[in-house]
């Protein structure tokens, strides 16, 4: 259930809840998905977990977060990373009188890290509330991605976002030809990524693999792996 479609009337007094805080992002995608990328993939994804796990409140996500790597590209917007942990306390701090589980997402690379440092540091805080870090990926949809792409999935703006996003918002989304030139080296995701790849793809397939037939395939399976994380979580902590 979304909580912005909820009435305070309809948290009781005394219940403990689930609840689900989503951090996205708005940054440069390459040439060919928007600055929204991130977001967009994201809401789509949690559509699909909404509908099967009614027992979680979904907070609505977060569209700015850390991306200063991605600084240097016109449109990318960052918060500091202390500032996204500040707010992710604040989150907690509202909620935490009625919350007993609290599940942190983002497709965003950038928030991991944050996110693992924010539980690390305050679970002992928030000792009636369990803070899980929900990760939408993992080798065995490495795997599954992989298979439709015949290589690697992308780590930015590449086959995996733009296909998922021809799939959730075409209108905004453009598809690179055969011709279209791509070129990948190892990247520590230190420096700017602006000064590695100067067109914002990071992508170590070799082709461009792109459809929404794809993005509609990967749909499903980051989010059934993402139901089942969060089912599996649940059962455990609630």
């Amino acid at each position: 259930m979304l909580i912005s479609e909820l009435r305070s009337s309809d948290l009781k007094s005394g219940k403990k809840y689930t609840f689900l805080v989503s951090l996205g992002s708005l940054e440069q995608h390459g040439p060919y998905a928007p600055l929204g990328t991130d977001t967009y993939i994201q809401n789509a994804l949690l559509k699909e977990v909404e509908s099967h796990i009614p027992e979680v409140i979904f907070l609505p996500t977060i569209p700015i977060s850390d991306s200063t790597l991605q600084l240097g590209f016109p449109g990318s917007i960052t918060l500091a990373s202390d500032t996204v942990y500040s707010i992710l306390r604040d989150i907690v701090n509202s909620i935490r009188d009625y919350a007993n589980l609290i599940f942190f997402v983002s497709w965003h690379g950038g928030n991991k890290p944050i996110i693992d440092t924010f539980i690390q540091e305050t679970q002992p805080e928030y000792s009636s509330i369990h803070l899980v870090h929900i990760t939408f990926g993992d080798e065995k949809t490495d795997e599954l991605v992989e298979s439709i792409l015949g290589g690697p999935p992308d780590d930015h703006a590449g086959n995996t976002e733009i296909s998922l996003m021809q799939f959730i918002k075409p209108e905004c989304t453009g598809i690179p030809d055969n011709n279209s030139p791509k070129q990948y080296i190892t990247y520590d995701w230190k420096k700017p990524l602006i000064q590695v790849f100067p067109d914002g793809v990071v992508d170590p397939h070799p082709g461009w693999v792109v459809s929404a037939e794809i993005g509609h395939k990967l749909i499903k399976i980051f989010s059934d792996n993402l139901i089942k994380k969060i089912q599996d979580s649940y059962l455990k902590n609630k």
